[in-house]
């Protein structure tokens, strides 16, 4: 595990939470390597929310489950974070909100409050505590200043100079504090920019060139919806909400008969009612571009928290058989990959294709260099019809070539019963053969854009990690803290189909670990079938969070015992 500075805020809904957390953030990825997640409960008031803000002088993409410093925003915020206390955590607040804290722990009464009125206003006390925390672990004064003032500015003068006066206020606290932690700070760094990886796949979303987008709200997968509306005039983008889950995808097959590139976003739940129009996107040849948020389940589950459990729900969804391709990224760079070629892949096959995203992937801030887009994702594969226009053509490339109506001079007929051609009805039991065969054909054309997983660590290919979405930073800086255990890791981020290529590397290999956050190692489960291997260990997390990365350490450090 790499040497960090955990720091945490606890408090309700609406008290500020976030805004301190996107000040810190925004000021260390100017100078340091941070990372950042958020523990929300399900209540809109009532519940208590938490911040974690991990910050190191190496890269890092996880969460740590201990804490070392402490803020609570209120006199119940205490409770829920008892379990992840050292002896060493240092727990600050107001007066009032630490007579709950057990006297093993160490606290600090900050008067944020009237830190805040000093400056000219009760509300500036969030920004005071950005300051103590900046002053603390010795963030650039300079940068925060600057993060200040462009927040507020359109605010008016005498906005930014108060909550200037409250951060220089809790500053020089900060930088008083006898407990303050060490500073971590990178001999070389450059400046980066924080996003999130809902931030990312709506630029991805935008690079594969979208123009449609129908959604019902559903939580974690509304925030794409929301982020694309916002950028829709800049983009030309129609963002449409539904009436339901059913009429989105439906929504976007008819956007996608029409002529457009179109996404729908859900999470599990939503898209449990859109399986029978991802069945008629199979037997049409539509396409569709279909992100599904994860959350634990059945049902409503744990509505705010994370889990990779829908991995099946997407791979058989729908009756019958079709072919489809599902994405998950884990990189925040994946990010914009994968959702631009979605649109591609989908455009190109006529097929369903889904990006499978979780909670904790989606609401995290992560730092990136820069973000590549590629071009090629926008090609349209969409034709010029004649007269004679057939829909389902049996054309030699094993694709029927796809027209959109008015594009041309050809009626462009289709249909969700079994179709000749033209488009037509039939029963001919022949010519279902036939279409059937045309449609899983595309599984043997697929085989060549199939995404190759990311390989790291040792080169024996002896004992191998094997991992999908989510779970890609945690795991990384575990091997890269522990090169003894001579692991070697492979990251899938295309999760179906599977590249053939990698047969050698798994059928050879001596143990084969999994990690994952479901119950049933639901992707275990699908190498299992693809290779025919068996996979000897499985690490699986489902309570609701992710893997923090010394709780991984010592469960992988068990497995080598």
């Amino acid at each position: 595990m790499r040497e960090s500075i955990s720091i945490v805020l606890s408090g309700e809904a609406g008290q500020g939470l976030q805004t301190v957390e996107e000040f810190l953030v925004e000021t260390l990825t100017q100078e340091t390597y941070v990372f950042s997640s958020k523990e929300v409960m399900s209540r809109v008031r009532g519940g208590n929310n938490s911040v974690e803000i991990r910050v190191s002088n190496q890269p890092i993409q996880a969460l740590r489950y201990t804490i070392d410093v402490l803020f609570l925003f209120n006199d119940h915020a205490l409770e829920r974070l008892l379990p992840r206390l050292t002896p060493q955590t240092i727990i600050y607040g107001e007066a009032p909100f630490l007579k709950s804290v057990p006297t093993q722990y160490k606290t600090k009464e900050v008067a944020f409050l009237d830190l805040g009125k000093q400056a000219g206003n009760r509300l500036y006390e969030n920004t005071a505590m950005f300051g103590y925390i900046a002053g603390m672990i010795g963030a650039s004064i300079d940068n925060a200043k600057a993060i200040i003032t462009k927040r507020f500015n359109k605010r008016g003068e005498d906005i930014v100079t108060g909550n200037l006066k409250a951060f220089d206020l809790g500053y020089d606290l900060g930088r008083q504090d006898p407990d303050r932690p060490k500073e971590l700070k990178p001999t070389h760094f450059s400046p980066k920019k924080a996003l999130t990886g809902n931030d990312v796949l709506s630029m991805g979303a935008v690079a594969g060139g979208v123009n449609y987008v129908a959604a019902y709200p559903m939580s974690p997968g509304t925030t794409l919806m929301t982020l694309l509306e916002d950028k829709s005039r800049d983009f030309e983008i129609l963002v449409e909400q539904a009436e339901d889950e059913i009429a989105a995808l439906n929504m976007v097959l008819g956007a996608w008969y029409a002529g457009a590139r179109a996404l729908t976003t859900t999470s599990g739940g939503g898209f449990a009612l859109m399986t029978e129009a991802v069945s008629l996107s199979g037997i049409t040849e539509t396409p569709a571009v279909i992100h599904v948020a994860q959350r634990p389940g059945p049902a409503t589950g744990l509505p705010t928290r994370t889990e990779q459990a829908d991995l099946n729900l997407v791979l058989y969804a729908g009756h019958g058989e079709f072919p489809r391709m599902i994405f998950a990224p884990g990189r925040l760079e994946d990010g914009v990959e994968v959702m631009s070629r979605a649109f591609y892949m989908a455009d190109k096959y006529q097929i369903p294709v889904f990006v499978l995203s979780d909670q904790y992937w989606l609401e995290s801030m992560s730092q990136v260099d820069a973000l590549d887009f590629n071009p090629k994702y926008l090609e349209s594969f969409v034709v010029e019809t004649k007269r004679d226009y057939q829909r389902y053509a049996f054309d030699k490339s094993g694709i029927s070539p796809r027209g959109v109506p008015g594009y041309g001079l050809g009626y462009v007929k289709v249909d969700s019963d079994e179709h000749d051609e033209a488009g037509g009805i039939t029963e001919s039991f022949t010519m279902r053969v036939s279409m059937q065969d045309k449609r899983l054909h595309k599984f043997d054309l697929m085989k060549k854009d199939i995404m190759e997983p990311l390989i790291s660590g040792s080169s024996k290919h002896e004992n191998l990690v094997l991992s999908w979405g989510s779970t890609y930073g945690v795991i990384e800086e575990a091997l890269d803290t522990h090169p003894e255990w001579d692991l070697t890791h492979l990251h899938f981020i295309q999760v179906y189909p599977l590249p053939e290529s990698l047969k050698d590397i798994i059928s050879k290999a001596k143990n084969i670990q999994v990690i994952e956050n479901n119950a049933t190692g639901q992707f275990a489960n699908l190498i299992q079938m693809t290779y025919g291997v068996k996979v000897n260990q499985r690490i699986l997390k489902y309570n609701g969070e992710p893997y923090h990365i010394d709780e991984l350490i010592a469960k992988m450090e068990a497995t080598h015992e």
